[in-house]
């Protein structure tokens, strides 16, 4: 049974609402009774007929083409099931999921996987300000699950970080970690200004020291992880070869708050 593919016509002259567009919501449903589902954000009426040409049946296995940077909200509250997406996405790619996976071949607007629970995103290219941060009106940001980034993320990565894990290929903006409660960020490119503020037990891995460090984080010196050897082998399962070795340098914090949170510095 081939995909449920949805191509864009053109660029829509509104944003468009495409959280309906999720397995949990299209099972049981017809051609025509998916495409006359709403995804305007304003009081102009939008259908998915309108905006997309909808092909394939298989409502376990979503594919989006030609997407665009106003096309928000796919695959949030994504409950099981693949959505693969050829082309860029707007803000809210995989808000709130619990299971499944998102696939990007392109860019992401702001706050990808916010409040995310479980489930893995994969976006090949950049993302935007807050990506596994906290979603409108939750408390925490990312609760579990996997993000993959391989270009550069925005400012605020994994505010209020509460488990899981994020790797970004490229540079941070400022304020990566801010306010996490736990979790983990590998950052490959480094960071911008205020890394790991308000840091109270989580975890930010950096391939090389980062040019601003917080002066509220204390030198432990050299160590040796054996959870960084178990980290890249997970990491190679995923198909990702990313070389962590075992030792880094621990600098302990944010002392301001709890304090036992932690920046490694690969060695």
């Amino acid at each position: 049974m081939s995909a449920l593919s949805f191509e864009l016509k053109g660029r829509p002259e509104q944003r468009l609402d495409l959280s309906s567009l999720v397995p949990s919501r299209l099972d049981g449903l017809n051609r025509k009774q998916i495409e006359a589902l709403s995804v305007a954000t304003t009081r102009e009426t939008l259908t998915v007929g309108d905006a997309f040409k909808v092909k394939g049946r298989d409502v376990q296995n979503l594919h989006f083409v030609g997407t665009d940077d106003r096309c928000d909200k796919i695959g949030a509250k994504l409950a099981g099931g693949e959505i693969v997406v050829d082309g860029d996405v707007g803000m809210l790619l995989g808000a709130q999921m619990k299971r499944g996976k998102i696939a990007v071949d392109g860019s992401a607007g702001v706050s990808v996987g916010a409040s995310m629970s479980g489930g893995e995103i994969s976006v090949r290219r950049d993302v935007g300000d807050q990506a596994g941060g906290v979603a409108f009106g939750d408390t925490f940001g990312m609760k579990g699950g996997f993000i993959s980034i391989g270009g550069d993320a925005g400012s605020l990565l994994g505010e209020r970080l509460r488990r899981g894990l994020i790797v970004v290929g490229g540079k941070a903006g400022d304020y990566a970690g801010g306010r996490m409660v736990a979790g983990t960020l590998l950052l490959r490119g480094g960071a911008g200004r205020y890394a790991g503020y308000g840091n109270r037990r989580g975890s930010l891995i950096f391939a090389d020291k980062p040019r601003h460090l917080m002066p509220t984080y204390v030198d432990s010196g050299v160590m040796e992880f054996d959870y960084l050897r178990l980290l890249e082998t997970w990491l190679r399962e995923q198909g990702m070869r990313i070389r962590l070795g075992g030792r880094a340098r621990r600098l302990m914090g944010d002392m301001a708050v709890l304090g036992k949170g932690e920046m490694l510095i690969l060695e």
